[in-house]
């Protein structure tokens, strides 16, 4: 991947952080949203952006996903003003689970009786 669309990404990445926390006005949208990573197409075309949503239940945030969907092309047009871009992507959201996942394993492994290994004099 070219520097270019590194550059891009990042970008991209910071300002729909921004947009969704200051720029969403529903209320279902009040929970924490981070935007973990966005990956345009080299066309500029299309944007995968993957969001945690730091909400317990999975029902909740695949509501919050749909509603982060239905907002994209709201997204995309403050996206469009804020940043300077020949094309701005259209906006594909996906849910990262991998906080949700850590969590797990962190749990599973308090739970484990492991005794340290002893040292050796």
């Amino acid at each position: 991947m070219s520097n270019r669309m590194l550059r891009a990404d990042a970008e991209i990445q910071k300002e729909l952080a921004e947009i969704i926390k200051n720029d969403l006005s529903d209320p279902r949208l009040q929970t924490l949203i981070s935007v973990t990573s966005v990956k345009t197409s080299p066309d500029f075309t299309s944007a995968k952006v993957r969001v945690s949503i730091y909400e317990k239940e999975l029902s909740k945030r695949k509501e919050i996903l749909k509603l982060l969907q239905k907002s994209s092309g709201y997204i995309k047009r403050i996206l469009a003003e804020n940043l300077c871009l020949r094309n701005v992507p259209a906006l594909n959201f996906q849910l990262d689970d991998g906080a949700f996942y850590e969590e797990n394993i962190n749990k599973i492994l308090e739970t484990l009786n492991i005794s340290p290994p002893e040292e050796e004099n």
